[in-house]
Formats: structure tokens, C-alpha cells, sequence
């Protein structure tokens, strides 16, 4: 009986544990989408020091870990999001060096899942809302 009410004890204890280790396990999508997709230009700590691609770019780029600092200690959520989607095509972030990457990553869900049905939009939105929170959180 005793061996039953531990066993139940642990398997409770596994079923809590559970919601925050996918929680934890969410707040990583923002950082592999940065890794993936910024960091060789804005190197992993996004501080646009010793990036892979630094020889082959016309400038340097901007310090992401200090966008709020620039926008008078405020991190812009919509601004930056905006600079990422492009979504008019405005080049936001000034030149056509970044990728714009609301197209790169609709094209993604179209090759995953044919055409780019407004369904799997929202997957497109998703990760570049992640990406935004995460550099939000590498703000100094």
C-alpha cells in the first residue's frame, strides 16, 4: 500500500511538472528562430559582434540587445515586429540587406503545407511574435 501511495505521489508530482517544462520549453522558440535565422548576422548574442557573416556585409548591424535603450528605454514590440514582417515592403530597417522575413517564412508553411492557405498564416505571425518576445528578453 505504501509502494502505491509513493507511486501515486511521484506520478502527481511528474502530471505539475509537466505544464511548466512545456511552458519552458515554448519560451526556446523565440532563441532557436533567432539562432536559425539572425544570429549569423547579429551573431548568437545579438549584439552584432563576431558574426559569422561580418566580413561579407557593407555595414555592421544594429545592436538588438540595446533597441530599447535607443527607443528611450522602451522595447517597441509593434515597431519591431513590423521591421521583421515588412509587411509594405517599406524596408523598415533601412536597406535590403535583412531578409524580409514575413515572406521567408510564409513560403516555409507554403512548402510544408502546400498553398499558403490563410490557416497556416497564423503559423507564419506565431513565429515572428516569438522571435520578437525573445528579443525582447536579450534587452540591456
Amino acid at each position: 500500500m505504501r509502494r502505491l501511495k509513493k507511486f501515486i505521489l511521484f506520478a502527481a508530482a511528474i502530471m505539475l511538472a509537466l505544464p511548466v517544462l512545456a511552458i519552458a520549453e515554448m519560451d526556446s522558440i523565440g532563441k532557436l528562430e533567432f539562432q536559425k535565422n539572425c544570429a549569423a548576422c547579429h551573431g548568437m548574442d545579438g549584439t552584432g559582434q563576431n558574426a559569422p557573416f561580418m566580413d561579407f556585409m557593407k555595414k555592421s548591424p544594429p545592436d538588438l540587445t540595446m533597441i530599447a535603450q535607443r527607443n528611450g528605454g522602451t522595447y517597441p514590440y509593434k515597431q519591431v515586429l513590423t521591421v521583421i514582417q515588412d509587411p509594405a515592403r517599406n524596408r523598415a530597417h533601412g536597406s535590403a540587406d535583412m531578409p524580409v522575413w514575413g515572406d521567408r517564412y510564409g513560403m516555409e508553411v507554403n512548402e510544408k503545407y502546400g498553398s499558403l492557405d490563410p490557416r497556416y498564416a497564423k503559423e507564419v505571425e506565431a513565429r515572428i511574435l516569438e522571435l520578437v518576445f525573445y528579443l525582447a528578453s536579450i534587452q540591456k
